[in-house]
């Protein structure tokens, strides 16, 4: 039994616009882990690693990663700057079903080139190379997937109905999240109990 659904690939895979999509879908809650280390730090990603450098910046993650991966319902983009470690692999894989978006380096060239000066790894100069040689870094960890999706043609509702189809095909279960009663509510019971 999992929690969450964690969509796992490198920069411009489509994590975030396709997680986004998913967790509307699926009614449940969405988490990119890049935007909660911005928040906790006050800093984008780019001026929080240019300042802490490498080190801090997987500390801050795993972090980021203890806490989400404990979340039920929840769609989880992990930030794709840097492939997986062991570490960030077995906090995810413990309560979350692990989706890798796979990518030809043609269109994440195109996506990457949107937002230059937001990714603190990117060669900007030598994207082509860069995107090549991440992907061959990132190609190690789809083995270690629950599933592997490529996102480079179709539209996001198409790739959406791909992941829940392959969540059905592989009969996928997830603890469901209770629900929290009001405190009016439980009051009103615990009275009518008294009487």
């Amino acid at each position: 039994m999992k929690r969450n659904i964690v969509l796992v690939g490198m920069m411009g895979s489509g994590k975030s616009h396709i997680g986004r999509k998913l967790a509307h879908h699926l009614n449940w809650q969405f988490v990119d882990t890049d935007r909660r280390i911005e928040q906790a730090e006050d800093k984008t990603i780019a001026e929080f690693y240019s300042s802490s450098g490498e080190a801090a910046f997987r500390e801050r993650e795993i972090n980021i990663l203890q806490q989400v991966s404990r979340y039920h319902e929840a769609v989880i983009s992990f930030g794709g700057n840097f492939p997986m470690t062991i570490e960030s692999y077995r906090i995810l894989h413990k309560h979350g079903f692990i989706i890798a978006l796979l990518t030809e380096p043609f269109r994440v060239e195109e996506r990457v080139k949107r937002h230059i000066g937001k990714r603190p790894t990117v060669d900007y100069d030598n994207l082509s190379v860069f995107v090549r040689k991440m992907l061959k870094e990132w190609e190690t960890i789809y083995p270690y997937c629950d599933a592997v999706i490529d996102t480079t043609r179709g539209g996001s509702g198409q790739i959406v109905q791909m992941i829940t189809k392959t969540l059905r095909d592989k009969k996928v279960n997830f603890v469901k999240r209770e629900k929290r009663r009001r405190n009016n509510e439980t009051e009103n019971s615990n009275s009518n109990k008294r009487r």
